[in-house]
């Protein structure tokens, strides 16, 4: 029930300035807010970074509506004073980490998360419905 209140939430935020995202984000550079996406979203041609800039309890939350995934190698970065565990991806059927990937932040997923091999999350992974793959992975619970 924990995880469905969860997911529910981060589903229902809204704020004046939610931030419209499409296709790959690989290569930009996200500061605190609220992210949407209205289909799929992947991190396939370059990192993705989180900037608090400077504040360390800086919020960010990215809805997706349908999948998540990553490449093999992709990596989400923190700078300026992100924490993992101020980043919230609510996707809203499942997503896939490539191999040797590494994610952060909580990924609350309606269906399922599968971590190819060697990928790995500074996080957490959780899901309403489905089941979580693990493929010789490292999590580490923030």
């Amino acid at each position: 029930l924990d995880i469905v209140d969860a997911y529910d939430d981060a589903a229902a935020r809204t704020c004046t300035d939610v931030v419209t995202l499409s296709g790959n984000i690989g290569g930009l550079t996200l500061t605190p807010g609220l992210y949407f996406s209205t289909s799929s979203l992947a991190i396939s041609s370059g990192d993705l970074t989180f900037d608090a800039q400077g504040d360390g309890g800086a919020v960010f939350i990215v809805q997706i509506a349908s999948t998540f995934t990553t490449t093999s190698g992709r990596k989400v970065i923190l700078s300026g004073g992100a924490l993992a565990s101020n980043i919230f991806w609510n996707v809203g059927s499942s997503a896939t980490f490539g191999s040797t990937s590494v994610m952060k932040g909580t990924v609350l997923a309606a269906e399922s998360i599968t971590f190819n091999t060697g990928a790995s999350l500074e996080g957490r992974a959780l899901t309403r419905v489905g089941g979580i793959t693990l493929e010789g992975n490292t999590i580490v619970k923030q």
